[in-house]
């Protein structure tokens, strides 16, 4: 018994002096502020669908990406935030004449939104000074490669911490081969997610509704928004994880998740353009020494840069990052390439392998010009008129009204306007038919394409070079 009793009091001594050790080596290191700066966007999705009316409509939203002060998050992942509208605008005469020519007679509102207040798990309500920037419908985060995943404010933030810290983790800490598998089995699940999600029926009469000439307008659920801090926000003081040594790398291939500090418009931005993107969320190296804090600066330059062309050629951007400045210290030398990024569905964006983002064209922009040509075809057939049986067979033919051509060559140049005024006579019919064939080829065939645009604040995330030291 007695030599198991030294062991175990040799054990206990050792584990004393371990947990002595690590007391002296943090008291050895002056604590800091938590601090998230001016200027730090909070990234926020709207918790349900908003009928616009009046100005002081209140809004509720949900914090979609975890906000880091040094080494640390400080407000996690489904955090609430509360504000109100402030702002509703109508917009330009050029957009409102827009709209009134495709047949959209509804007055065009365009939302300010403010919010004030920061609802914390723990603790009580805290105040902030916004301002919002944004409204980006059903946002996902594109990879290079195409793959997509459904951005945080599509996902259950049931247990915000512990989800972010696990992201953080896996992004930081796996091979391309555990990533690759965790990815797929993401996309899997939200296929399955999307086919059961309740809104798709919502979508479709929501689609519908903004067919008719006056409708009202709605800030969809989800809608994302960047609303960013006019005034610091302060969480405490703090003893920080110790710093790497001086020249430690993250791991090649190493993902690290930033946000851009420049905009970024392919008809805008030339190559060469030298850009900037801040680091989001700590890098820490494989025993948890920080390589790379909130708020690091990466540097980078625009390597391609081609504009929309006429025949829906669409813009095209290509990223390389070069550098990167911690705070306090000199700049050093990194490569990197995009590997994700960002933005609405509905853009289409596809990132690949080498760093290059553009715009996908929809496989269905043909049908409309096929239809609009169609009932051009049958309007200008269809004239209701009597003629002598061209077969000599003593038949006397009459060809159809056109009343069905007419209405769908009405709808498609104006709406259930056009598809009304078309009903009024042939030669009315007939020429919205050609407006709405010559309205839908040239912006689905002839026109010019869409440009490739990222606002600052766009989340990203870039892909270190095999290897790449960081001196």
């Amino acid at each position: 018994m007695r030599p198991r009793l030294l062991i175990a009091s040799l054990t206990a001594l050792l584990g004393l002096a371990g947990i002595a050790r690590t007391a002296t080596a943090q008291s050895d290191r002056p604590s800091i502020e938590l601090i998230v700066n001016a200027g730090r966007p909070l990234r926020v999705a709207l918790d349900r669908r908003i009928r616009l009316t009046h100005v002081g409509q209140p809004v509720t939203a949900t914090v979609t990406e975890p906000v880091y002060a040094y080494d640390r998050i400080v407000i996690a992942v489904g955090t609430r935030v509360r504000g109100h509208v402030a702002q509703i605008d109508s917009g330009s005469k050029f957009v409102r004449a827009r709209a009134y020519i495709g047949g959209n007679f509804s007055p065009m509102k365009h939302a300010v939104l403010q919010f004030d207040t920061l609802l914390l798990d723990e603790g009580p309500e805290l105040p902030i000074d916004t301002i919002v920037k944004g409204g980006i419908p059903r946002v996902t985060r594109r990879f290079a490669g195409g793959s997509q995943q459904p951005a945080a404010a599509d996902v259950d933030v049931a247990s915000p911490t512990l989800v972010s810290r696990a992201r953080n983790e896996v992004r930081q800490r796996t091979t391309d081969a555990i990533a690759g598998a965790k990815q797929t089995v993401s996309d899997t699940f939200a296929s399955i997610k999307s086919i059961r999600q309740p809104g798709q029926i919502r979508r479709l009469t929501d689609a519908a509704v903004q067919q008719l000439p006056y409708h009202p307008q709605y800030l969809a659920t989800g809608t994302v928004y960047d609303a960013e801090l006019s005034s610091p926000l302060s969480f405490g003081r703090v003893v920080p994880e110790a710093a790497a040594a001086a020249g430690t790398a993250p791991a090649p291939d190493s993902l690290l998740t930033a946000r851009l500090a420049t905009t970024l418009d392919s008809s805008k931005t030339p190559r060469g353009t030298r850009f900037e993107a801040i680091i989001t969320e700590t890098v820490f190296s494989a025993d948890h020494r920080v390589i790379f804090p909130e708020g690091t600066t990466l540097t980078g330059e625009i390597t391609r840069a081609t504009p929309a062309r006429r025949f829906h050629r669409n813009g095209e951007l290509r990223f390389l990052f070069q550098r990167v400045q911690v705070p306090n210290q000199p700049s050093a030398p990194l490569l990197g390439a995009l590997h994700a990024i960002d933005a609405s569905r509905d853009d289409r964006v596809a990132v690949d392998d080498e760093g290059g983002a553009t715009l996908e064209n929809s496989k269905t922009r043909f049908i409309a010009p096929a239809l609009s040509l169609l009932a051009l075809h049958g309007s200008l057939e269809g004239d209701g008129h009597s003629f002598a049986d061209p077969d000599g067979d003593g038949s006397i033919r009459t060809a159809g009204s056109g009343v069905g051509s007419r209405g769908v060559g009405g709808f498609i140049g104006m709406g259930l306007i056009g598809a009304a005024v078309s009903q009024i006579t042939r030669p009315v019919g007939i020429a919205m038919g050609v407006y709405g064939a010559a309205r839908t080829i040239y912006t689905n065939v002839l026109g010019k394409g869409r440009e490739v645009t990222f606002p600052a604040d766009t989340p990203i995330q870039v892909r270190l070079a095999p290897g790449t030291p960081v001196r």
